[in-house]
């Protein structure tokens, strides 16, 4: 599906409908319930709203005559909330402010900002426009209560069909909801959640899991795929493999930075670090954060560190070697003034190396900040009963 960057993602429809009932003595009863015909998808989600008029905590909407849990405060409102026109919910982190996309508003599990990291229950996520949605939610409940007679039914409707199918340019309501489309969607390798988010790199929204080492991975076998049909030169390939290994390393080095505290100086010399640079990376994430970037590679190290040298001299010297590289690489196969011609095999040995390199960096960062379990355990038993069918 082609789409814009940051394009507007309409509301799916449907109508919440109050039905108000006065007895003889004035005293009021109310149901709430909710339409949808249209052709969009929908999912459908409930919050706790204060009577005050802020969201106050999750609805655990569970089957037919499954009771829902018990609302946080006294006469807590139930607000119905449908999704985007595409079955998502847009959603802002309380902490940096940024908008993001997922599946849903969950109530049995927190909600996880994909740039920073916050987690916290999903009402916290709550975007303006949403808010002001539960506002008028609850004026128009609280009015059509006030207002009802005694010995009358009444019925009050909040019309999200006539706005969503709307082609007028006349300004929408205040609390016409809509969510934005960002730059990457993902479903989470470890939970399957989807997520949408600005940038490349982000926390799946549902359990945590940051999306870096898979990206990298996808890349790296394009890449791998590209060189083994010609499309990529051994030498391009390089290059390419290297360029995805330091981006991949910044963006966990820079959460890292943001997560965990440490001195100023400290920080300044992580943001200076050249990812290039093998041993002084892996020397500061030993000495700073016990991740052992070579684990298990110890007959390989030589070898990843001539590629990296490699890779600067594609990029920077036109593929001839340098007296700095004769004199750092460790290769003595090489001298000064000599093109270097890469092979397919090195090309291939350095991509595993640095999908080993980069695992390792995963999986010692979440061994510090580790996901939520409770949508890595559904995702997991899925599995299992879809193995068992097939069975």
């Amino acid at each position: 599906m082609n789409r814009k960057d940051f394009s507007e993602i309409g509301h799916t429809g449907g109508k919440v409908t109050f039905t108000i009932v006065c007895d003889e003595s004035g005293r009021v009863s109310y149901q709430i319930g909710y339409s949808h015909s249209s052709p969009r998808p929908v999912s459908l989600v409930g919050i706790y709203a204060h009577p005050e008029g802020f969201a106050c905590g999750n609805i655990v909407m569970g089957g037919i005559g499954e009771p829902w849990n018990t609302p946080p405060f006294p006469n807590c409102i139930a607000v119905l909330m449908a999704s985007d026109s595409q079955g998502k919910f847009g959603h802002e982190c309380p902490d940096c402010k940024k908008h993001f996309r997922s599946d849903g508003i969950p109530a049995r599990s927190s909600l996880t900002c994909p740039y920073c990291g916050t987690r916290a229950e999903s009402y916290h996520f709550i975007t303006p426009p949403q808010k002001s949605y539960i506002s008028h939610y609850l004026e128009s409940l609280h009015t059509a209560i006030y207002e009802a007679s005694p010995d009358s039914n009444s019925e009050v409707v909040i019309d999200m069909n006539s706005i969503a199918d709307s082609i007028t340019d006349a300004p929408r309501p205040d609390f016409y909801y809509t969510s934005i489309a960002q730059q990457t969607e993902f479903n989470c390798s470890t939970c399957n959640s989807y997520n949408d988010v600005r940038g490349r790199y982000g926390y799946c929204s549902s359990c945590g899991w940051r999306n870096t080492a898979e990206f990298q991975r996808v890349a790296l076998e394009r890449i791998r795929g590209q060189l083994v049909d010609g499309y990529l030169s051994p030498n391009d390939a390089v290059k390419q493999s290297v360029s995805e290994f330091d981006s991949a390393a910044r963006d966990y080095v820079d959460q890292l930075i943001s997560l965990v505290p440490m001195k100023e100086t400290r920080r300044n010399q992580l943001n200076r670090l050249l990812f290039h640079n093998l041993d002084k990376f892996d020397e500061l994430l030993k000495s700073c954060f016990d991740i052992n970037l070579l684990k298990g590679m110890s007959a390989d190290r030589d070898f990843v560190r001539k590629m990296f040298f490699r890779r600067h001299v594609y990029e920077h010297d036109g593929s001839v070697a340098t007296q700095r590289y004769v004199e750092e690489s460790g290769d003595s196969n090489i001298e000064k003034g000599d093109l270097i011609r890469e092979t397919i095999e090195n090309t291939n040995k350095l991509i595993g190396s640095l999908n080993r390199m980069i695992s390792t960096l995963e999986s010692d960062f979440h061994e510090m900040f580790e996901p939520d379990p409770f949508c890595i355990e559904i995702e997991s038993n899925r599995k299992k009963r879809m193995s068992e069918r097939k069975a």
